[in-house]
């Protein structure tokens, strides 16, 4: 018998985390459950305030949000949802369920993010819940509590979406049923075979399967009880032994008998069981009398009863046996059982099972001779580690070929995940030699930032940025971690609710950080080294708190595969991990290169052949490069290592100025290499690569065939599902880690490729061999690449949406995504499943996401029409802040500038705005988006571009929408139109000054007779007005057609009269004849034009007419009309005179001011007297000047009034001179006193 224990170095697959926090807090439903026995009880649907529960320590954090059981059942139904994730929360007695689906047909607009909370009455057994379904659109689900009540719960697939669904069908919930036979034995495991078919394992040892009733309206059960049938087993049930066979588990003494492992034959007509004594048997289920058929200990060997203690199972481990089918696989066999013993060191059996009822005959060992153990985890033969088999399953393979085993090994809080694929009839050859790993994730291994002096950031803001990186931790476990750590120093909380967690946990270091002691004698530099010093001691013990939470949270407690899409997932205490394939650099970047060597045919890793290269790169070669690099790289300070970093990121986006050889010099020397990279580390580097000729035999090939290996193109697969929310944030996820991998190995080749070139150099074979400069350039635009989308990975908004909760009332919550969700994944489909496992479609759909924000499938499409298109993309959702900072990756192109300028628009920075727009237009109007005008003449398309709106099309889809079809037509078609479309952008934006400036540029370059040039000198003259430019609204308003002109003419005149210069500007413009009745019309008129000009009180409305008379006095002046003038100041004067022979008030007001000898009075008598003389001598020099020569029938100067009543009337020159004679009269008699007294306020006859 061979005992050879397989081992595994090559990462195959590798994890995709997702956590178990609710998309948003509406989507909690909690159902509170009640013990009616036999009957229904209408259920408590609570208000969803659990998801934000407050945890102060470890132990309260583990019973809110922490599974003590949890696992996944998959649905027969291949509908939405078919996947069901479950959990027991808080202290056993909630019972958590959600869907954990990534894909959905894609005519269903709902998706399934509805999280259900049973709370029961009394604690969940361990072992006490199951699931079933019968195909149908519900599932039955089966909890059995530590009260021995049975409940059944049936649960509509689609209430996961539609809550109202859940309501109807909770009506009916919950019917419980306490079965007879828990009065003589504790019930220890349930198992369901079917929604109407259960079995209850016994503490005694007994069996009890429950059928359920046919033709209730709720489930009632029919009892049978069964054991071995010996003598012995009827006296168990009567007698509670304690003996050496027995054993304790949870609270009971469980007989050795006792099942702790049960499944279902795919016909369920037989049950197949691990006993507690290291026994399986075979029950048929079918016979009038249930009969155990079968019974084996699990390694095929006898034993005395003295000796069955030694091999008791723990009662713990219920995942030791497997039920599968492998049809066709060997004839005769109708199903197999794979079954686990952690004695004999450890050892797996496939049962073949022919026919149970045969016993030993129709059951055998499959490969009997072969000693099946699990790989061993730890390779160091002195190490004491324990590793258990916590889970394994089954999956895949048709007719036996091709199956795959998952199995989850764990020691203390460590674990590992194993796979094997093998083809049942070869098992043993497969057994030994094509184990596989599952690698974690490498983000939760990312090292805690160390901020230097030379960071632009504050040490907070880094940490900060670094705690909430998007997937790293939920917000409750770092809630809780802020809580401890304030407990442990006795830091009060801030009372005001709306304080961001982000600004609670800053203000709590801080607050730390000054109550710790400084030296009153330190200088200032000493001071804040202390300072810094603080700062970054605090961040690290915060940080040491939520490292502990997270370990917890990371527990694994089950493996699951799901038989139809061909997943697996590992199910932890706080999350869930899809295991995927690993891409083509993750392959390498996580294997050595002789684990790649003895890689198994199911794991293809393909070598990079292309015509123009000399050699195929074999991927063991390509992974010495890249492990000899992170070696290299690892022999570095993290602090070193950091600065590289950091200035390369500033020296990829930077226009170069210098020669590729020059910029790596200057790099070299910037980063401190020859201080920093010791005889050591160049010994390391030169060790890792002698397989490949060290220095010598490395050639561009290597380096280039490694980023051939990065996806660049995706094939259109045609499916018809859509992702799920869920998937999105398994796919934002997977994207993280593969940028983390891929842009990690991107920096190690360019660390060496600067090295080489800067001090290896004559070590290198020839130029031609390796280009330097041509890595160099090659490795740094994927590393800009690579940035861009990790800072799309890393930065998230929050959005306000309407939610549902369950109690049918709509509330508003918030929900947040990473920019790389939002804009990207959601238009990414899944994988179908008729091309590979969901396993490795999962990887393909990651892939097609880095290729879709990188340009697509558009291979024309360049690194800064990728840049650009984000840019857009970000602006058209309306985050400025996130725009703003995306903006450090704008490139210089004309088009990346004109986009910039629309950030600037909407910051409202309007001088910045109109620098862009300006530096953009040349080459915006006669090339396309994204390129230069150089590339564009090379090219010979820009007839190409303008006609028939192709340009107008490339600038819309450059925009992705930002830019309307309409406003898209403004580009690549002249400078006129592109300064129109500023115009109208300025004025959208309310401010009429830029557009001014615009708009006068447009129409230098608009000919005379286009239509164009009228809009332009529309929008001229309305922002001219605006901004109070007269003088630029008159030279517009000139240039307009007639029609314009004389519909914007009043417009123009209001807004001028109401300037202080205004009417002296409306007197110095060269007015064209055509303008000049108009003019005049409109100034005569009292119902429009003096509008803005009437204040509310009487002598602001005098003042205004006052005005007016003069402004158009002055304009008939001004044509040489002055008859017409002097008609103008005709009212005025009568208006005058009529306030002076007003009667009651004006006299006693006269009388008052005469005889109390008022200065002030006296002082406005003047002031009226002084107008009235002006009015006076106006009218009289204005009808002196009037040329009657002509006039036979009028000797005298004459004009015409309107002003009496209404009536037209002559007056003529001496009427006005006999009216200021009389004036001139009732001043003097005024003055003289001679006036007949009377009652103050009696009219005087002055006359």
């Amino acid at each position: 018998m061979e005992t050879h224990i397989p081992s595994a170095s090559l990462h195959a697959f590798v994890e995709t985390r997702t956590d178990f926090e609710a998309l948003n807090r509406a989507s909690l439903v909690r159902i509170r459950l009640s013990a009616s026995r036999g009957s229904h009880s209408r259920p408590q649907v609570l208000s969803n305030t659990a998801g934000s529960a407050l945890c102060n320590n470890e132990e309260t954090f583990g019973r809110s949000y922490l599974a003590s059981a949890s696992s996944i059942y998959y649905s027969k139904l291949k509908s939405y949802p078919r996947s069901f994730l479950w959990r027991v929360l808080e202290n056993n007695k909630v019972l958590e369920i959600r869907s954990n689906d990534l894909r959905k047909p894609g005519n269903l607009e709902a998706d399934a993010t509805i999280i259900l909370q049973l709370l029961f009455p009394s604690a969940i057994r361990k072992g006490g819940v199951a699931w079933a379904d019968d195909g149908g659109e519900t599932v039955s689900v089966f909890v059995l509590t530590k009260t021995n009540d049975l409940f059944t719960l049936t649960i509509p697939n689609k209430s996961l979406y539609d809550v109202t669904c859940l309501e109807e069908e909770s009506e009916r919930w919950p019917t419980t049923f306490k079965p007879s036979s828990f009065t003589l034995s504790t019930p220890h495991r349930l198992v369901a075979g079917s929604p109407g078919q259960l079995v209850i394992a016994l503490a005694d040892g007994k069996l009890l399967n429950l059928i359920r009733k046919d033709g209730q309206d709720r489930p009632a059960w029919q009892e049978r009880s069964f054991d071995d049938g010996h003598w012995g087993s009827s006296l168990r049930g009567l007698i509670n032994w304690q003996g050496n066979n027995t054993i304790r588990y949870d609270g009971t003494v469980l007989d050795q008998n006792t099942a702790i492992a049960v499944d279902y034959s795919p016909s369920r007509t037989h049950l197949v069981t691990v006993c507690a004594n290291h026994t399986l048997k075979i029950w048929n289920l079918s016979l009038d009398k249930i009969r155990n058929v079968f019974s084996m200990d699990l390694l095929g060997q006898r034993r005395e009863p003295q000796d069955i203690s030694k091999v008791m199972l723990d009662a713990g481990s219920p995942e030791i046996l497997r039920v599968f089918e492998a049809e066709g696989a060997i004839i005769g066999d109708e199903y197999y059982a794979i079954t686990y013993s952690p004695h004999g060191g450890g050892q797996f059996k496939i049962w073949a099972i022919r026919d149970a009822d045969q016993g030993k005959l129709g059951v055998r060992f499959l490969h009997s001779d072969d000693t099946l153990r699990p790989p061993d985890p730890d390779s160091d033969p002195e190490s004491k580690t324990v590793w258990k088999v916590t889970d394994f399953k089954m999956g895949g393979g048709v007719q036996g070929s091709s199956m795959e085993l998952w199995l989850l090994m764990r020691s203390n809080k460590r674990y590992k995940t194993y796979s094997l694929t093998f083809d049942l009839v070869d098992l043993p050859a497969a057994w030994n030699e094509k184990w596989v790993l599952v690698a974690t994730e490498t983000l939760g291994l990312i090292q805690p930032p160390q901020p230097s002096v030379s960071d632009a950031q504050d040490a907070s803001e880094i940490w900060l940025q670094f705690i909430f990186y998007p997937g790293r931790y939920t917000r409750s476990l770092l809630e809780t971690a802020l809580s401890i750590y304030r407990s442990a120093r006795q830091l009060t909380s801030p009372n005001d609710a709306k304080v961001s967690l982000e600004e609670r946990l800053s203000l709590a270091i801080m607050a730390q950080v000054k109550s710790q002691s400084v030296r009153d004698d330190a200088d200032r530099c000493t001071l804040f080294a202390q300072y810094q010093e603080s700062i970054q001691q605090e961040w690290s013990l915060f940080y040491q708190e939520v490292q502990d939470l997270d370990r917890l949270k990371w527990q694994p407690l089950a493996l699951t595969f799901d038989p139809y899409s061909g997943i697996p997932c590992s199910v932890f205490a706080g999350g869930c991990a899809f295991i995927r394939g690993c891409d083509g650099v993750e392959a390498l970047a996580r294997n050595a290169h002789t684990a790649l060597q003895k890689a198994p045919e199911s794991f293809e890793v393909p070598s990079i052949e292309d015509g123009s290269r000399q050699l195929p790169q074999l991927p063991e070669e390509l992974s010495l490069l890249i492990q000899g690099a992170a070696a290299f790289r690892r022999t570095f300070s993290a602090t070193f290592q950091h600065e590289c970093y950091k200035l390369l990121l500033s020296e990829l986006w930077q226009d170069p100025v210098y020669s590729v050889a020059d910029r790596i010099d200057n790099y070299y020397e910037r980063c401190g290499f020859a201080e920093e990279v010791t005889d050591s580390a160049i010994d390391t580097l030169k060790e890792t690569l002698v397989p490949l000729g060290s220095f010598e035999g490395l050639t561009s090939d290597h380096f280039l065939a490694i980023i051939d290996r990065l996806p660049n193109s995706r094939e259109e697969n045609g499916s018809s599902l859509v992702s799920t929310k869920l998937a999105h944030k398994v796919l934002v996820r997977g994207m993280q880690e593969v940028l983390n991998v891929h842009a990690q190995v991107l920096f190690d080749l360019l660390m060496v490729i600067v090295f080489i070139e800067v001090e290896a150099q004559e070590e290198v074979v020839s130029d031609a061999n390796l280009n330097t400069s041509g890595v160099f350039m090659a490795l740094s635009e994927q590393l800009k690449l690579y940035q861009l989308m990790q800072w799309l990975a890393r930065s998230t908004w929050i959005r306000r949406e309407e939610a549902r909760p369950s109690h049918g009332e709509h509330a508003s919550s918030s929900s947040s995504s990473t920019a790389l969700e939002s804009l990207f994944a959601t238009a990414i489909r899944p994988q179908p499943l008729d091309r590979q496992s969901q396993s490795h479609g999962l990887t393909r759909t990651i892939q097609d996401l880095l290729v879709h924000v990188r340009g697509g499938d558009d291979a024309s499409m360049t690194l800064d029409q990728v840049i650009v298109h984000i840019h857009c993309n970000l602006l058209t959702e309306g985050d400025t802040g996130l725009a703003s900072d995306f903006a450090q990756f704008q490139p210089s192109t004309a088009w990346a500038v004109y986009i910039r300028g629309r950030l600037h628009l909407q910051l409202g920075e309007m001088v910045e705005a109109a620098v862009c727009f300006n530096k953009a237009a040349y080459n915006l109007v006669v090339t396309a988006a994204g390129q230069s005008s150089s590339d564009q003449n090379q090219q010979g398309d820009r007839q190409s571009l303008s006609e028939s709106g192709k340009a107008a099309r490339a600038y819309h889809k450059a925009s992705a929408g930002f830019l309307t079809v309409e406003e898209a037509e403004y580009f690549a078609n002249g400078l006129p139109k592109y300064y129109t479309h500023i115009v109208h952008l300025f004025q959208a934006a309310s401010c009429p000054s830029y557009a001014v400036d615009f708009a006068r540029l447009a129409i230098q370059f608009t000919p005379q007779s286009s239509e164009l040039r009228s809009s332009l000198l529309l929008s001229l003259f309305a922002s001219s007005l605006e901004t109070s430019d007269i003088e630029s609204a008159y030279t517009s308003l000139s240039r307009l057609p007639p029609k314009d002109q004389s519909r914007l003419l009043p417009e123009f005149i209001k807004a001028l009269l109401s300037l202080p210069k205004g009417p002296g500007q409306l007197l110095d413009f060269p007015w064209p004849a055509h303008f000049h009745a108009a003019i005049d019309a409109e100034l005569a008129d009292t119902r429009r034009s003096w509008a803005t000009m009437t204040g509310g009180s009487a002598s602001s409305a005098n003042l205004n007419r006052d005005r007016r008379m003069k402004i158009l006095a002055a304009w008939r002046l001004r044509l040489g009309d002055f008859r017409g003038a002097a008609a103008a100041m005709y009212p005025q004067l009568q208006a005058l005179g009529s306030q002076q022979h007003k009667g009651k008030r004006a006299s006693s007001g006269m009388a008052r001011s005469k005889i109390g000898g008022s200065r002030n009075g006296n002082d406005g008598m003047m002031n009226d007297n002084l107008r009235v003389d002006e009015a006076y001598l106006s009218v009289m020099n204005l009808m002196a000047c009037i040329d009657d020569t002509g006039d036979r029938e009028r000797k005298e100067a004459w004009l015409l009034s309107d002003a009496d009543g209404g009536k037209r009337r002559v007056v003529t020159i001496e009427d006005v001179r006999k009216g200021w004679q009389k004036e001139l009269d009732r001043r003097s008699v005024v003055e003289g006193g001679r006036w007949g007294f009377g009652m103050v306020g009696d009219e005087m006859d002055l006359g």
